[in-house]
């Protein structure tokens, strides 16, 4: 932050914590603060201002104070998006009638108002509507704003075309489109006749060396497709100094935008045309190509689903995929939640690595590859360690999870994390203490200034931002943790139906001395701590607040749990960001079907949950199929671990009108068997260890699903050549592939489904030994009921019952030492049963990591599934 900035930062907080400011100061100083893109403080500044008392006499200060205080408003990416365009509404309508004003300025942030509606909503009748305004301002005369309302009006045109040709309308609106066209076409013609003369006129000279007045003129230029005069109007305005770099990035975007409608209009990139348009964009960049293609591809986020290691495995196939094609570089921003956090998190220390390591120019392809390649070798390594069992594994983490009530499973399974997987990149960390802030990072090569959202578009490397999902049980909202900043996203919250507060996102240097060092691990292990299995993650003491109905505030308690519970394909933290191309993958326990569904007091709740996650999960696909129809979003690729099974109609008994019996090919469109699909798509969910042949058969399965969905042009734009990489899990394809599976890997992985008992499950040997336990137990448990048949089994005494209310309530006080104090026996054997129950946790932990989990290990090998293969059952790789 530059010193200037500093200071109009310091000042802003000044004002806001009550120093009084004049309207025209504060205009001023929120000019200075947009300029540095800090645009939620500009309007918190316009707000004192515009209750300022002077303002009631001065009519005109009143309108410029409320049009910057509107634009602030509907820009500011802290508020919640519907209440923000409502709010800027409102605004501009207390000072003027929004449907008979001529004001221009009021007319263009009108337009802008709406037509942001409509990136959130992909409903036309909402760019229609910015359309409106944006003409009335147009009617006002080119001159008087410049051509603000005339170039958005003929953008906005050209955009209502483009809506009808992406959704394949009739003819008789396939001509509107040209219509409009051709009405976009004149507004053009008009600007390029008028603004020219402008600076000529008296007053008006400073206009030449202004940005927005040059832009105007290229971009019209630009879409007249009069190129070599958009060139020297854009270059211009490129050599002017002090623009902010947001201005510019706005204006190559638009000029982006333009191009590619210009494509799909008739166009092909092969046209002389379309290279000339390329080529003054290009000069317009200063020759950068990284800028270039992020304008024209736009922002790409990638969408890590939930669903245990099962899920990581699975994603890393789809990484691979991305390294081949070399698309993992131009990620922007990384949402991830539950298992899709624990990969997430370690490819993002990955990449960390690689920019701290390597300038932007040095980094290709190559490098994205063996990030993936080690990810494949070390990440397996880790989840082979058993998080799940290490919990109880060691003993003095045990009597920790008794005697302190502020540490959960949750926070030791966090600790796991970092030490069993996240260690073993190669950062020289090591197992120290990861936290979020060690996330921010610049680049090799960059300035110190470095902010990956205002940076990014110029760099052909992009830094992502890593966002962990997890759920707030406080609100029932989503719950964000980034690099920079924690808490409860604005976007996403529709005020018309929700009325519970938010918990506001804070930048972490801002937050209570506690928190400003979250560790990565406790952020993954909330976003992956499922409900009933694992404790939520706590955070006391970060909110307050004043309840309405209460005399004294209210400190909430945070429950976080599972990011799944609200959102399990991280999919909205993705259109928050304003991606347009979106890479998900789906590898979450999608609901199956059943014949007898229960009808117990618990099986009913849980399927009934089952049936609600699977809507949500529908609702959101249906909703990104949506937007891709309507040109919101350019490109999307979904993957998931159901690809190709298809639903089939069941005939009620005695149906004289059968369905035709369906035909179904062995192998599914992206070359997997469809009984192992099946079979895979039922893997737990769990965060135990996983075999080789589970590992390798889920990253297979990934990368095939990837790989077909890639085939297709989903993206809006052309990927890498793509060519195969030496994958290790490679050698599981001729078993997913194979037309005839192979009993012995089938089995393997119907054992895979199953939470408990899987080694017991794969060798006979353990299966005799249990039938021999089972029936010495049972003896044993006769002989000790025959011995005691007359005993009593339960003598409670009034007194007992008493004491035990009593110290109940002492404990609901807080003063359950009183009761320890007063039963220093009963204490004394709770501590020894505490030691014993830890030590007991601790020895059955151990056996199982250091005897059963490596027989399991051992069974799943790949290497031995082959081995036991007939030589008539080899097959092929595809």
């Amino acid at each position: 932050m530059t010193n200037d900035l500093e200071q109009s930062v310091q000042q802003a907080r000044d004002i806001i914590a009550g120093r009084d400011v004049s309207p025209s100061d504060a205009l001023s100083l929120a000019q200075r603060l947009m300029k540095g893109r800090r645009i939620g403080l500009a309007r918190k500044v316009l707000a004192r201002a515009a209750a300022h008392d002077s303002l009631r006499q001065d009519a005109a200060l009143r309108l410029r104070v409320a049009q910057r205080q509107a634009l602030c408003t509907y820009k500011d990416p802290d508020l919640q998006e519907e209440i923000k365009l409502d709010a800027a509404q409102s605004i501009l309508s207390e000072v003027e009638d929004l449907e008979t004003t001529v004001n221009q300025e009021t007319l263009g942030l009108a337009g802008a108002i709406y037509k942001r509606r409509w990136e959130q909503t992909a409903q036309v009748r909402e760019l229609e509507t910015a359309l409106t305004y944006y003409y009335r301002g147009l009617e006002q005369g080119i001159a008087g704003d410049v051509g603000y309302t005339a170039i958005n009006a003929a953008f906005v045109l050209d955009q209502l075309a483009d809506q009808q040709r992406i959704a394949g309308q009739p003819e008789a609106l396939q001509s509107l489109a040209a219509h409009r066209q051709a009405l976009a076409r004149g507004i053009r013609e008009q600007i390029v006749e008028i603004l020219p003369g402008l600076p000529a006129q008296p007053g008006k000279a400073e206009l030449s060396g202004t940005w927005w007045y040059l832009v105007t003129l290229g971009e019209a230029f630009f879409g007249l497709g009069r190129f070599e005069e958009a060139r020297q109007w854009l270059l211009r305005a490129a050599a002017l100094g002090g623009v902010p770099d947001w201005e510019r990035e706005s204006t190559a975007r638009q000029l982006g935008a333009l191009l590619l409608m210009r494509q799909r209009a008739g166009g092909t990139p092969d046209e002389p045309a379309h290279a000339e348009a390329v080529a003054v964009l290009r000069e317009f960049l200063g020759q950068d190509a990284a800028a270039l293609e992020s304008v024209l591809r736009g922002r790409v986020g990638l969408a890590l689903s939930g669903g245990g290691f099962r899920a990581s495995l699975y994603h890393i196939g789809v990484l691979a995929r991305l390294a081949e094609l070399d698309l993992l570089r131009h990620v922007e921003y990384l949402s991830c939640v539950s298992g899709g956090s624990i990969i997430g998190a370690h490819y993002y220390l990955e990449v960390q690595r690689l920019l701290q390591s390597k300038k932007d120019e040095e980094i290709g392809r190559d490098d994205y590859i063996k990030i993936v390649k080690d990810i494949e070798r070390e990440f397996v390594a880790g989840v082979g360690t058993n998080i799940r069992t290490r919990i109880a594994a060691e003993w003095w983490t045990n009597l920790k999870l008794i005697f302190k009530p502020s540490y959960s499973r949750t926070l030791r399974a966090g600790e796991l994390y970092e030490e069993k997987i996240f260690s073993r990149v190669a950062d020289e960390r090591g197992n120290e203490p990861r936290h979020l802030s060690d996330l921010m990072f610049t680049p090799k090569g960059a300035d110190d200034d470095f902010s990956p959202k205002d940076c990014n578009w110029r760099r052909s490397a992009k830094v992502p931002i890593l966002v962990l999902n997890a759920t707030s049980l406080n609100t029932g909202h989503n719950w964000q943790f980034t690099a920079s900043w924690m808490g409860e996203p604005p976007a996403g919250i529709n005020a018309e139906v929700d009325a519970n507060y938010r918990l506001r996102r804070m930048y972490l240097g801002d937050a209570p001395e506690a928190y400003r060092q979250i560790r990565l691990g406790h952020a993954v292990a909330a976003s992956s701590c499922v409900p009933g299995i694992f404790e939520p993650l706590s955070l006391p003491d970060l909110y307050e607040r004043m309840p309405g109905e209460k005399r004294s505030a209210v400190r909430p308690l945070v429950r976080l749990v599972d990011g799944g519970v609200f959102d399990n394909q991280g999919t909205a933290a993705l259109l928050e960001q304003g991606c347009s191309v979106l890479l998900v993958s789906d590898a979450s326990g999608q609901m199956d079907d059943c014949d007898f569904p229960s009808n117990g007091l618990l099986g009913v709740p849980l399927r009934a949950n089952s049936i609600l996650q699977a809507r949500v999960r529908v609702s959101q696909f249906e909703e990104l199929a949506s937007r891709r129809r309507g040109g919101l979003l350019k490109g999307l690729m979904f993957v998931h671990l159901k690809q190709g099974l298809d639903n089939q109609p069941v005939d009620w008994i005695g149906c004289t009108d059968p369905s035709p019996t369906p035909v179904e090919m062995p192998i599914l469109p992206h070359g997997v068997q469809r009984q192992v699909q099946r079979r895979l798509a039922a893997i737990r969910t769990d965060l135990d260890s996983f075999s080789e042949i589970e590992a390798k058969s889920l990253m297979g399965c990934g990368y095939l699903s990837t790989v077909h969905a890639l085939k297709r042009p989903v993206l809006g734009f052309a990927a890498g050549p793509g060519q195969r990489h030496d994958w290790d899990f490679l050698k599981v394809l001729p078993l997913l592939s194979d037309p005839r599976p192979d009993p012995a890997y089938l089995r393997q992985l119907d054992v895979a489904g199953k939470l408990f008992f899987k080694v017991w499950m794969l060798m006979r040997q353990l299966q005799l030994l249990a039938g021999v336990l089972a029936m010495a137990l049972l003896g044993i448990a006769l002989r000790v009921a025959w011995l005691q048949w007359d005993q009593p089994v339960l003598n409670l005494k009034v007194s007992d019952f008493a004491i035990g209310l009593a110290l109940a309530a002492l404990s609901a006080l807080g003063l359950g030492f009183i009761g320890k104090a007063l039963r220093f026996r009963k204490t004394a054997n709770d501590v020894l049963i505490g030691v014993g129950a830890a030590t007991l946790g601790f020895l059955v932990a151990r056996l199982h990591l250091h005897v059963l989990d490596r027989l399991f290990l051992h069974q799943g090998r790949l290497d031995r599934l082959k081995d036991n293969r007939p030589p008539s059952a080899a097959r092929p790789a595809p």
